[in-house]
């Protein structure tokens, strides 16, 4: 369903239950779908993807190839690129900046200024925050 002034254009598929609301816009290769939501002012593009329960929302952005699932959420000014997954219980909010090959996983919560990139994980109840940049092939659990 797309409601209010939303977009969806190019090859963008938003399908099944999926919802995209607000002033979202997805676009490119991008596809929207299970109960997923993409709401407010949120893009998601290129060849990304946002499914299961997952919610894109504020002024999140999602892109490249990278997925989000689960029971997911990205919202704020935040953004998942590259080749990035973000998924399960994960949060990613602030300005938080998720790419490369990185996993936001479990109940991980990555905000602020955070980056999480390379093939780098953040999972179980871990959280990063600030200004941290985790990479390489870092692994932050709890």
């Amino acid at each position: 369903e797309v409601y209010g002034n939303a977009w969806v254009t190019g090859n963008a598929e938003v399908y099944g239950n999926a919802w995209v609301t607000g002033n979202a816009e997805v676009y490119g290769n991008a596809k929207v779908y299970g109960d997923a939501w993409v709401s407010d002012n949120a893009e998601v593009s290129d060849d990304a993807e946002v499914s299961g329960n997952a919610w894109v929302y504020d002024n999140a952005k999602v892109y490249g190839d990278a997925k989000v699932s689960g029971n997911a959420e990205v919202y704020g000014d935040a953004k998942v690129t590259g080749d990035a997954k973000v998924y399960g219980d994960a949060k990613v909010s602030g300005n938080a900046w998720v790419y490369d090959n990185a996993k936001v996983y479990g109940d991980a919560k990555v905000s602020g200024n955070a980056e999480v990139y390379g093939d780098a994980k953040v999972t179980g109840d871990a959280k990063v925050y600030g200004d941290a940049k985790v990479s390489g092939n870092a692994e932050v659990l709890s």
